[in-house]
């Protein structure tokens, strides 16, 4: 019969306690910096002419991340509040109402004349948007280059350690 003991229980016991709380700290530390890289490389790398042609700037501004904790599950989020963003995402085929503005024009009947604000109308248009992802195509790059993956392995390492 071959008999065996752990010398130093306690502090195996301490260790072993103490690693759902290291391992969390370590994933949520981990999901904040994919977040982050996500969002810049949608930035960088979706939203300066690779995916959409930037024509203001206002959707790159617009994209942001946050790290949510709760409680059973950390979740980083990469998204946009701009409007149009979602259509742009997704696509979008339909009718679409444009509210009355005001409108510069420059040229009338293909001359040139001085420029003279007009009064535009509220009208509805046709809208046949292709889908022209930033966003998922971003995570799906992120998931086949194996970033997210390493990423969590290295925290689980870290918290083990």
């Amino acid at each position: 019969m071959i008999d065996g003991y752990v010398v130093g229980t306690e502090s195996v016991i301490r260790r072993f306690d103490s690693m759902p709380g290291k391992l969390r700290v370590q994933l949520k530390i981990a999901i904040t910096r994919l977040a982050i890289k996500l969002q810049r490389y949608v930035k960088s790398d979706k939203l300066s002419g690779q995916v959409l042609n930037v024509r203001t700037g206002t959707l790159r501004r617009s994209i942001d991340q946050v790290v949510v904790d709760q409680g059973d599950r950390i979740i980083g989020k990469v998204s946009t509040n701009v409007g149009y963003g979602k259509r742009h995402e997704y696509g979008f085929t339909g009718a679409e109402t444009v509210e009355a503005h005001m409108r510069e024009i420059k040229k009338a009947w293909g001359r040139s004349i001085t420029p003279r604000q007009v009064q535009i109308r509220e009208h509805t248009r046709t809208v046949n948007l292709p889908e022209r992802s930033f966003l998922r195509s971003a995570l799906r790059d992120f998931a086949e280059t194996g970033v997210i993956k390493t990423e969590l392995e290295a925290a689980v390492k870290k918290a083990v350690k």
